[in-house]
């Protein structure tokens, strides 16, 4: 029976889902890939805060499974300035702390995080690298 079958699951689901984390803003996450950087280890690797350009490649959907932005379709990745608001504030929230390699799944509440969209957002988010790009403006 079916008592049998539920054990048979348990097994293949030996490792747990990824625990659920939450930045001050409310955006809760879920880290599907650590970063594979070697510098890692010995804190080296750049983890994205306010005012870098970060090169990230983004799946967002809906809860009634829209796709709103889905940048796998270009090559070069997808350039976000930190805290410039150019995408919805939890995007930002959610990609800042993570290091270079990192996956993270977002839950971005419908809000003022999720503005203009009103609706509650599933984002999956890989943080390619930090571009130079700034600071050769800089310069």
């Amino acid at each position: 029976g079916v008592a049998g079958g539920a054990a048979v699951a348990e097994d293949e689901a030996a490792s747990p889902p990824p625990e659920m984390r939450s930045t001050e803003s409310g955006v809760k996450y879920q880290v599907l890939k650590t970063t594979t950087a070697p510098g890692d280890r010995v804190g080296v690797v750049e983890t994205a805060k306010k005012g870098d350009l970060v090169i990230t490649s983004i799946l967002a959907t809906t809860k009634s499974g829209k796709v709103v932005m889905d940048t796998g379709k270009s090559r070069q990745g997808f350039a976000i300035t930190l805290g410039k608001g150019k995408v919805v504030q939890g995007l930002e929230d959610g990609i800042i702390g993570m290091k270079a390699g990192e996956q993270r799944r977002l839950f971005i509440p419908a809000g003022p995080l999720t503005a203009p969209l009103n609706e509650d957002l599933e984002v999956e988010v890989t943080y390619e690298r930090k571009s130079n790009l700034m600071k050769l403006f800089m310069e």
